[in-house]
């Protein structure tokens, strides 16, 4: 293999992720120019709103009703624990609180 093609296949090569890069991006950009017209629509954007809503009062009422006593209770300290002031001595702790350290 010569110098110079070896020199073309490297450039190419390493200009081809950028290519990628630029590819996503603009796609990216024509899809969200797409969207917001279409979401500008009244119908359309109330029913997509009304849509989002009663789906994540479904996912809550899958997680607060359906799931066992023990992870029913988990999910609620879970959620309460997120606000200050809540004792959570009846809960576990939770994966993103630091352990107490008992003396």
């Amino acid at each position: 293999m010569n110098k110079e093609k070896f020199k073309k296949w490297l450039i190419a090569y390493l200009r081809q992720p950028f290519h990628m890069i630029v590819w996503v991006m603009e796609t990216f950009a024509k899809n969200r120019k797409r969207l917001k017209a279409f979401l500008e629509k009244d119908k359309v954007s109330s029913t997509f709103k009304t849509i989002v809503t009663i789906t994540l009062f479904v996912w809550l009422g899958v997680f607060a009703f359906l799931a066992t006593s023990e992870d029913g209770d988990r999910f609620t300290c879970a959620v309460k624990s997120m606000y200050s002031g809540f004792d959570s001595s009846d809960c576990p702790t939770q994966p993103w609180e630091p352990a107490v350290k008992s003396n």
